[in-house]
């Protein structure tokens, strides 16, 4: 078997697909987070700065799920809604770690950003193949 049908036989597997798509939305959500910290820290409170990272990684996370991962064809918006409903709970958690570990302990951002987007990680995958994309699972 060549390395070409062997890399299609892992990623026809959809955790292997939520590993590799979750590591580019990690990538996506944790430098969109340093980004806009960087760029509005001097405009606006950080926590204001975290809500607008969490949109769009969420939105950016639930089109790369719903196309690569799950391969949904159900409802976009009913599966959207349901995404903010998995990702609003882990993130509410990660936006207060970031928030306590920036301003009451002074822990930097890189790595208050890091302990959020992994806490995001940890409960997203089940979160979405129980509830987000339900109906679909394979």
């Amino acid at each position: 078997m060549n390395y070409y049908k062997k890399i299609k036989t892992i990623l026809d597997r959809r955790e292997s697909r939520y590993l590799v798509i979750g590591g580019l939305n990690t990538f996506f959500g944790y430098f969109c987070g340093i980004f806009l910290y960087y760029f509005f820290i001097k405009k606006i409170e950080v926590i204001f700065i975290l809500i607008m990272t969490n949109i769009l990684s969420i939105t950016f996370s639930f089109f790369t799920y719903k196309v690569f991962v799950f391969r949904a064809p159900g409802n976009w918006l009913k599966e959207y809604i349901k995404c903010y409903v998995v990702y609003g709970s882990a993130s509410m958690i990660g936006i207060t770690l970031t928030w306590f570990f920036l301003d009451i302990i002074g822990i930097n951002i890189w790595f208050s950003q890091a302990i959020s987007v992994l806490l995001v990680i940890l409960f997203s995958y089940y979160g979405h193949s129980k509830f987000t994309f339900k109906m679909n699972n394979e």
